[in-house]
């Protein structure tokens, strides 16, 4: 029997043997790492004990075998900034290893940015017109604005945080624009990468695809496979979708822009919001290798999945991807961008779910360092201790002095014609809580909450700025369910807001009155 079943392994060795065209070691300092998921995007497997894989890939349909980066290790960096997680598969080459350095990740910082937009051109043609001290210089290319304002804080921000506690960043996809990457202005991805080395980009950045990273040379897309206009993205940031593990929280980034571009039907650059099949195979792979001491599972991905307007439920097929990690019963966080504003949502079928959907980095496309929600342009810390997120903030990079909210006390009136205070407190989340204080006593029961309404600072702009930027629909000014309106009960007095936020810290402790 004993012989028998020795004949059986050898036989199911063999064919593996067999299977796998591909091969190689994961080490750290020259010793092996057992246990990290290695894939294709198609197949999936995890070295053994001496860290050595084999894996069987799809030369018609992959393009990299790439590791799940496993937590307490980072891999090494290209070009500075960018991680070195992946390789591009070859016929001629069989044997890909990968290096990891161990750091202790009990404790980071995660910076999340969406929608950069750098097309290495200027929007601020002329004076607008009215002068602020925001404005950008005339003439001055958006590259130029991105590496003045977002980069040169970024590193001053970076330096000031514990030298003992580590910090990554994440893009959310949109960091150029397709229709700039040919031609007099030289916009492409390759341009953005070379901006942020030389501006110093301080953290190893991980990436996500947007729509703006698809060609818009590749026609008439009609099947489940856009690979043909993800090619120079993968040029420049290898995989579209991988996952990846940091301090006990499970990554899983992906792409959720199937791009058509029907020229035939006269569509110019349209794409759906969705997952590929060949995603939600792959997440059922990788969901079942997750590590088993994971206490977070964080989704990034471009476009915004459940929306408040559909009371936290999906816009798309995320249901596809989110339920293969939900029996773990874990907490779960989405990051996303794309709508250029700030809106955080309970997911109505995950308990202990919430997506952040974050403003732009370019504002209202760098004409000004504001969205059409009046959200500012910002990056978002996302701080993890032991796998838990405990803590979040946005990050003005234009206007050091506004941080939290932006409190309008002077001629507002309510539908009714009463006076009031309005605030625009983009972070909001559903679960802050809010106590009122006038005169230094504790209001019981505040004539205050959320309305659906325009961001007075944001119109103000828009029509100052001039420079054409009327002319996009998209920046007209946006009704946002993140402006707040308190009816005091004296006129006169003094009104303190304490905001607590969701993880029960004091987001903002503000003092104001009726002018």
């Amino acid at each position: 029997m004993k012989k028998l079943l020795l004949f059986l392994i050898l036989i199911v060795a063999t064919f593996a043997a067999e299977a796998a065209n591909v091969r190689g070691v994961v080490t750290c300092e020259g010793k092996g790492v057992a246990g990290v998921v290695v894939t294709d995007g198609i197949s999936a497997t995890s070295t053994n004990k001496n860290g050595a894989y084999r894996l069987k890939t799809d030369n018609k349909r992959s393009h990299f075998v790439y590791i799940s980066v496993p937590s307490g290790y980072e891999v090494p960096s290209m070009r500075g900034f960018m991680p070195d997680f992946y390789r591009s598969l070859s016929n001629r080459q069989k044997v890909y290893n990968f290096s990891l350095k161990a750091v202790d990740q009990s404790k980071y910082h995660l910076i999340v940015s969406a929608d950069i937009h750098v097309r290495n051109r200027c929007m601020t043609k002329s004076e607008p017109l009215r002068q602020t001290p925001l404005s950008n210089p005339v003439g001055e290319l958006d590259s130029a604005t991105f590496a003045r304002t977002y980069m040169t804080t970024l590193r001053n921000y970076v330096a000031k945080l514990p030298s003992d506690t580590k910090v990554y960043g994440l893009n959310l996809g949109d960091v150029s624009n397709e229709s700039h990457w040919r031609g007099r202005y030289g916009g492409d991805l390759e341009n953005f990468v070379e901006v942020c080395r030389r501006s110093g980009m301080p953290i190893q950045t991980f990436t996500a695809i947007g729509n703006h990273e698809h060609d818009m040379k590749a026609r008439d897309i009609f099947d489940d496979d856009d690979t043909a206009a993800e090619l120079e993205y993968m040029k420049v940031f290898g995989p579209t979708y991988y996952s990846l593990n940091i301090g006990g929280v499970h990554y899983v980034v992906l792409d959720n822009v199937k791009y058509c571009n029907h020229k035939s039907e006269g569509k110019d650059r349209n794409y759906e919001v969705r997952f590929t099949q060949d995603q939600i195979d792959w997440v059922k792979k990788d969901a079942a290798l997750m590590p088993k001491d994971t206490k977070h599972v964080v989704f990034a991905w471009h476009c915004p999945s459940y929306r408040r307007y559909l009371g936290g439920k999906a816009k798309h097929n995320a249901d596809e991807i989110v339920s293969n990690y939900a029996p773990y019963n874990l907490p779960m966080t989405i990051l996303t961008g794309h709508n250029h504003q700030s809106e955080v949502v309970k997911v109505a079928n995950y308990p202990n779910t919430t997506e952040y959907i974050h403003p732009s980095v370019s504002g209202s496309w760098w004409y000004y360092p504001l969205c059409n929600d009046g959200s500012p342009a910002t990056f978002t810390r996302y701080d993890f201790v032991d796998g838990a997120l405990t803590a979040r903030e946005s990050v003005n990079f234009t206007d050091h002095a506004e941080q939290k909210y932006r409190i309008y006390n002077k001629g507002v009136v309510n539908k009714s014609g009463e006076r009031v205070i309005r605030l625009n407190i983009w972070d909001w989340h559903p679960d802050w809580r809010f106590d009122i204080y006038e005169n230094g006593k504790k209001v019981a029961e505040p004539h205050f909450g959320n309305i659906r309404a325009k961001d007075r600072l944001y119109d103000e702009m828009r029509e100052a700025t001039g420079n054409g930027i009327k002319k996009f629909r998209f920046l007209n000014t946006a009704r946002t369910y993140h402006i707040f309106e308190y009816k005091p009960q004296d006129v006169a007095a003094d009104i303190r807001i304490v905001a607590t936020d969701e993880f029960g810290s004091v987001y903002f402790d503000v003092t104001t009155h009726m002018e």
